[in-house]
């Protein structure tokens, strides 16, 4: 039975197996690069409501204009997906250092 020939990762175009992910991938992502986004129409009308209703960031030392919607507690944390209380408007920096902080925490934690 013949292997499969290794496939171009999309992320830094370098060959890696099939089948398996990249070492150029975050650890917390599937095989496949998903995250489980599975954004709905549901999840993007309750997105544009909190950006409205907060449209500055929320931690507590930056006001800067709030680009994303984040949840308090991660969904796979048993973190409830359309809970109001569970969401937080952050600027694009404070996301990346949120879900950075997380993704290391669960990684090594």
């Amino acid at each position: 039975m013949p292997n499969r020939p290794p496939r171009l990762c999309s992320r830094c175009r370098r060959t890696a197996p099939a089948g398996q992910r990249c070492l150029c991938s975050p650890a917390w992502t599937g095989h496949n690069g998903y995250t489980g986004s599975g954004s709905t129409r549901r999840w993007r009308t309750l997105r544009a409501a909190k950006l409205a209703a907060d449209p500055i960031c929320e931690r507590p030392t930056c006001r800067a204009l709030a680009t994303e919607v984040d949840h308090i507690t991660p969904v796979s944390a048993e973190g409830d997906r359309y809970d109001w209380a569970n969401l937080a408007s952050l600027c694009s920096p404070c996301h990346l250092d949120k879900t950075l902080t997380e993704a290391l925490a669960a990684r090594w934690g």
